[in-house]
């Protein structure tokens, strides 16, 4: 068998990434973070667009993929080819020449997607006029665009015509009734989507819409090119593969789904920026006109994908040429169509589920405080959205900060008034803030934690610290016992923190409440934990 794929379609290798941020700025849904001048993918915000493979000049992101060979793993090994690929190749070369060619380079079987994608066009109408409460229904063709539903705009998945994408439907096929009509056992047939998005690249161990995965594997374009621009110099266009029409290959157009949807008010949208914008005005409730949407996020539609060959302004223009020279009559027989929706061809298996970002806190009042705080951050920051930080943006920042992803002291840029979100010295911090940002325990003195910090002290000696420790300090320390709360009281300090993975006595709990103490806790060492503090640019630590 071929080994499984990665969980997730991009991801970074660490010694070719050399911290520009461009990866991280372009990222149109905040995914990326840098940690140690290095960029790092935050999966469970990616919704696998591709853009930052595209513009890293580092080209530190790299696609998940099988190499070519793993169709060797399978006796019977089945190509299912994009649509898109068909305009890689230039004017003169068919579709059919290009089916050709890939059994020619070691599938056993090669299936003409473009045909099923007519399928899909009369099975898309019908659903729609069988059901008029929907409106609009939306394409689940584009599984970025399915991801950014189930992650950003969940209220939108009833609006999910539920059919199985044309890859999906087919690779099903391949595994059963293909796999039985030549007599093969289903575990010796490979199925191989050639692709030009890496967002295709389903997960082995969580695929969507389907119960079990019937994709072995997914291969780029890159992949197969260069064999099969050998092969067309050896193949003899004996056998007629192809049995679209142009409909069908216009599905690797923009608009190409939604022309041949007959039903009132159609839109074709495409570029990542353009969907959010209509996705937004869905969500609020606007729209309500529209009967079906074919979302695409990248430009151009699958031409634009982020894993083809060809530049897409010429793929466009090839696709265009093969459109009108195949015609534009479709060649589906709507009473075929018709018997399959009934007996459940395109149907899914599973229904897709909503993964909304997790909240700020489980709690709402909780929650509440946390955005109040974000906003005290954000006015704190320099509002230069330069990334220096980590971050795309200081609101993206000040979020992580709250969340314990980062801490102040990571921005190095100050305000203009003087005063830095981390990097620029302050004056004082609430303990309550460096409680969240040096993620300290509580163990006595609530009252306290508005009190203002100055700086901070570091010792275990009585007498020294009555002798030296700075009126507004927080006093790093391992001793536990009440004594440590009269000091406190005498020398006007913050708070009292015992490090080390130290507990105070019971009566030294309670007397810090009396006096309105904090009384902090800390795992680390004081050496680490002053370090740490000493970050966070509150002045000196004794």
């Amino acid at each position: 068998m071929v080994q499984k794929a990665e969980s997730y379609p991009y991801e970074i290798m660490p010694e070719r990434c050399n911290g520009c941020v461009l990866c991280m700025k372009a990222c149109p849904v905040k995914a990326i973070r840098l940690r140690e001048h290095k960029a790092v993918i935050m999966h469970h915000l990616c919704v696998d667009c591709g853009i930052c493979h595209q513009l890293c000049p580092q080209n530190a992101v790299y696609h998940v993929s099988q190499p070519f060979d793993a169709i060797k793993a399978f006796p019977k090994p089945v190509a299912i080819p994009s649509v898109t690929l068909f305009s890689q190749f230039g004017y003169e070369v068919t579709p059919n020449q290009v089916l050709l060619a890939l059994r020619h380079i070691g599938f056993a079987e090669v299936l003409d997607l473009s045909w099923l994608c007519e399928w899909t066009n009369e099975a898309v109408e019908n659903y729609l006029l069988a059901h008029p409460e929907l409106r609009p229904g939306i394409s689940a063709n584009c599984p970025v665009v399915v991801q950014l539903i189930e992650k950003y705009y969940p209220s939108l998945i009833p609006n999910l015509i539920p059919f199985l994408p044309p890859r999906l439907a087919a690779a099903r096929w391949c595994k059963t009734s293909l796999a039985q009509r030549k007599g093969w056992r289903p575990e010796e047939v490979g199925v191989f989507y050639i692709s030009p998005c890496g967002a295709r690249n389903v997960s082995m161990d969580s695929p969507r819409y389907v119960e079990h995965n019937y994709v072995d594997g997914m291969l780029c374009f890159h992949d197969v090119f260069g064999p099969i621009i050998r092969a067309l110099d050896e193949i003899e266009e004996t056998e007629i593969i192809q049995k679209c029409s142009g409909v069908g290959l216009a599905w690797a157009l923009s608009g190409g789904h939604a022309a041949e949807v007959n039903v009132k008010h159609t839109l074709a949208v495409a570029g990542f920026e353009e969907v959010l914008k209509i996705l937004e005005m869905l969500d609020a409730g606007r729209l309500q006109d529209l009967r079906f949407l074919e979302p695409l996020v990248c430009p151009d539609g699958c031409l634009g994908g982020t894993l083809a060959v060809e530049n897409r302004f010429r793929a466009k223009s090839i696709t265009r040429w093969m459109v009108r020279r195949h015609g534009s009559k479709s060649k589906v027989d709507p009473r075929r169509i018709a018997r399959i929706i009934g007996e459940g061809y395109f149907d899914w298996e599973v229904t897709p589920t909503p993964h909304p970002l997790p909240p700020l806190d489980s709690q709402p009042e909780k929650a509440i405080a946390k955005l109040k705080r974000v906003d005290e951050i954000v006015a704190k920051l320099s509002g230069g959205q330069c990334g220096a930080c980590g971050a795309p943006d200081c609101q993206t920042f000040a979020e992580d900060v709250v969340r314990g992803m980062a801490s102040l002291s990571d921005c190095p840029i100050p305000k203009k008034s003087g005063h830095g979100c981390g990097g620029a010295e302050k004056d004082t911090m609430k303990i309550k803030e460096v409680v969240e940002l040096l993620n300290l325990e509580v163990a006595a003195g609530m009252d306290g934690l508005d009190r203002e910090v100055t700086g901070g002290y570091m010792g275990d000696m009585l007498s020294y610290v009555m002798a030296q420790a700075p009126a507004g300090a927080i006093w790093l320390t391992v001793q536990n016992h009440p004594n440590l709360v009269a000091v406190a009281v005498l020398r006007d300090l913050a708070a009292v923190c015992l490090v080390g993975g130290r507990t105070p006595l019971e009566e030294t709990k309670v007397k810090a409440e009396e006096e309105g103490i904090p009384l902090l806790l800390s795992s680390e060492d004081a050496f680490s934990l002053a370090g740490r503090l000493h970050a966070l640019n509150l002045g000196r630590v004794g």
